[in-house]
């Protein structure tokens, strides 16, 4: 019973994201130079990915956010970078626990500390690489301003289907003063 009720609930989410049609916005596309000030870059499976800026919005379910958003909860950073294009929307999230220094390399390889790239937005798309994927991922905090609530680091990250399949790789990943919000 516990587990129709869970179930229930994922489905009850993805048919409340999917009635929110998307409409996308265009971003130029990505340089081979270092990650803009505040966008999120890497190479997917060996293609340029880079996201939206954070005053560029995207529709994500039936709000409005922005395209690059980080977070600082404690010694938890959560990072949300959004890619949308006129064809695809695709999305890389991650969530890590630093030292007090905030400095350092991090391995992520836990489903509570993890990264995760989405080709797509859709609610099942979504569903099923969280559920279809283990993710082993490393992030290096290279820069750490407390008082202008900026950070730099570079990351890596390797997405293996649980079923068999290619991995999905995520490398040369970095971001440069992304301006994270301090959550109490």
């Amino acid at each position: 019973m516990k587990k129709i009720l869970n179930y229930s609930g994922v489905l009850f989410m993805a048919l409340t994201l999917t009635l929110g049609a998307c409409k996308k916005t265009e971003d130029p596309a990505p340089s081979n130079t270092t990650a803009k000030t505040g966008t999120v870059k890497c190479k997917v499976d060996g293609q340029a990915w880079e996201s939206n800026t954070a005053s560029q919005l995207v529709n994500f379910g039936d709000s409005m956010i922005p395209g690059v958003s980080a977070g600082l909860e404690g010694d938890t950073f959560s990072l949300m970078a959004f890619r949308s294009r006129s064809t695809d929307t695709s999305l890389i999230l991650l969530n890590a626990v630093l030292s007090p220094s905030r400095l350092g390399t991090y391995t992520l390889n836990t489903e509570e500390y993890s990264m995760f790239y989405f080709n797509s937005i859709d609610p099942l798309a979504l569903f099923a690489t969280l559920f279809g994927y283990t993710s082993s991922s490393t992030l290096t905090i290279t820069k750490y301003d407390a008082s202008s609530k900026k950070m730099s680091g570079t990351f890596t990250c390797t997405m293996t289907p649980s079923g068999g399949g290619t991995d999905i790789k995520l490398t040369e990943g970095e971001f440069t003063d992304l301006v994270f919000e301090v959550i109490q």
